[in-house]
């Protein structure tokens, strides 16, 4: 009788896997494979998946973004007058900030001839400096053309189309990456389409964002969406 009843643990367990085996599934799911492309050099390579910032700067560009900037920008010279006037009432008018301790950010756009290539070696620092009409030989506002995007211009495109609020979005670090997403965009289709030399003495028609705490000649730099030169 010790026998036979050392083995009942044995058989329950035996009819227990029998059960599983009977009632249960097994779903094997492969390796999802890379997507890959062909580069420029004719390599076969895998492509990166996007971040969440990245995709939604990918599917909104194009769609929303550069609408809304073309549906508010104001005219530089126009924007800029009522800013040195009064910067808290010109951003009431025009532009759009975060809370009241943030800069206010706008939408512009406008033509300017392009005077120098200001800081062309540091690359955060690279600006074209614009004299806008009526032509006089002065410099009025500049263009950010460096691959690094400074901490008082970074969130210009972001903030500037006034849509955009921090609850849309999982966290603040989320919310920070779509800056980056944006200026990415920017630094790939604009600002390593051509080189900068390439603008001295041009005139150029743009339009972008900037975002200003004060109109100090240093803070007057709008980040471009657009930009070309303008045949004379």
């Amino acid at each position: 009788m010790k026998r036979k009843t050392s083995m009942l643990p044995w058989i329950a367990a035996l009819l227990l896997v029998v059960l599983v085996a009977a009632t249960g599934r097994v779903t094997i799911v492969p390796d999802q494979q890379p997507e890959t492309f062909v580069n420029e050099a004719g390599e076969t390579v895998a492509a990166e998946k996007a971040t969440v910032t990245e995709q939604y700067a990918i599917d909104n560009w194009d769609a929303k973004i550069l609408p809304t900037i073309n549906q508010r920008a104001v005219d530089a010279p126009v924007l800029l007058q009522a800013a040195f006037a009064d910067l808290n009432d010109a951003g009431t008018q025009y532009g759009s900030r975060a809370n009241e301790t943030s800069a206010w950010s706008f939408c512009v756009k406008g033509q300017g001839r392009v005077l120098e290539i200001e800081n062309a070696d540091k690359p955060n620092r690279t600006n074209l400096v614009l004299d806008a009409p009526p032509y006089d030989g002065a410099a009025d506002y500049k263009i950010h053309y460096g691959k690094v995007f400074p901490s008082n211009i970074k969130n210009a495109i972001r903030d500037g189309v006034g849509f955009l609020k921090l609850d849309d979005f999982a966290n603040q670090v989320e919310f920070a990456n779509l800056t980056t997403a944006f200026n990415n965009k920017i630094k790939n289709e604009i600002i390593l389409a051509r080189d900068v030399q390439e603008y001295t003495g041009k005139t150029v028609s743009f339009s972008g964002c900037i975002s200003l705490q004060n109109t100090k000649p240093e803070s007057l730099v709008v980040v471009p969406v657009t930009l070309e030169i303008v045949e004379e």
